[in-house]
């Protein structure tokens, strides 16, 4: 049986994590390799700020629009990338302090009172949908991450912001075993090209719906160990 953690903290994921790292980065699972037959030592799936757009301009090969690398150490990870090439993210560092604020001030009125969210939600799509976007998703995760800690259901936590269903989500899609979906792997390959990544090299850990966790979050999160280099490949999927 898989053994896992839900909400690791940016501590339990990173070694030396900064206040960059928490704009950026949010942690969903922790999975113990051993337990799926994967080997020994911890992986973590992570859900990116800044991803998702193709046309988005992003140099280097540690982050791209629908990829990340972390490099191994011990049971934690190293980004190894330059955030400031993370798109928009100087101004999702001020965006991160006003959740913070928003949250501690009202966090009530976000589990109980639908018509503020939704307030807040348009006030905030009219100055800029990117800064509303990442704001109510950053909540979001929160929500769903304190209520998951307080209650022990997997709830997203849109339930409890805006009133949406409220039906129990899988931590996992799956864990262990080899990804065989041909249709994927076509677009896959096309990163591990331009990467000069073999897939042969890549050790399949399992996939996440990273939207459980936060609005925020990615469809489809593929989980790839690369023993060689020592390295995480996350790949993701959107709709």
């Amino acid at each position: 049986m898989a053994e896992i953690k839900l909400f690791p903290s940016l501590e339990d994921v990173f070694e030396n994590p900064t206040d960059l790292h928490k704009v950026v980065f949010f942690p969903l699972i922790t999975v113990d390799l051993n337990s799926i037959g994967k080997g020994n030592g911890k992986v973590h799936f992570i859900t990116v700020h800044g991803n998702g757009d193709p046309d988005e301009e992003i140099s280097g090969t540690d982050f791209g629009y629908n990829f990340i690398r972390f490099k191994i150490i011990g049971d934690k990870y190293r980004f190894d990338g330059n955030f400031n090439q993370i798109p928009k993210f100087e101004k999702a560092i001020e965006w991160y302090k006003e959740a913070e604020i928003v949250y501690k001030e009202h966090k009530d009125k976000y589990l109980t009172d639908a018509e503020y969210t939704k307030k807040e939600d348009k006030r905030r799509e009219k100055i800029d949908f990117d800064y509303y976007f990442y704001v109510r998703g950053v909540i979001n995760y929160w929500l769903t991450r304190d209520k998951y800690i307080e209650t022990g259901k997997f709830i997203q936590g849109n339930a409890y912001s805006n009133g949406n269903s409220d039906h129990e989500r899988e931590p996992y899609e799956t864990l262990g075993g080899v990804y065989d979906d041909e249709y994927g792997l076509e677009y896959l390959q096309e990163v591990l090209d331009e990467l000069k990544i073999n897939f042969e090299s890549l050790n399949f850990v399992g996939s996440v719906t990273g939207y459980n966790y936060s609005e925020l979050g990615e469809d489809e999160i593929l989980l790839f160990l690369h023993e060689k280099e020592n390295e995480v490949f996350q790949y993701f999927n959107w709709s």
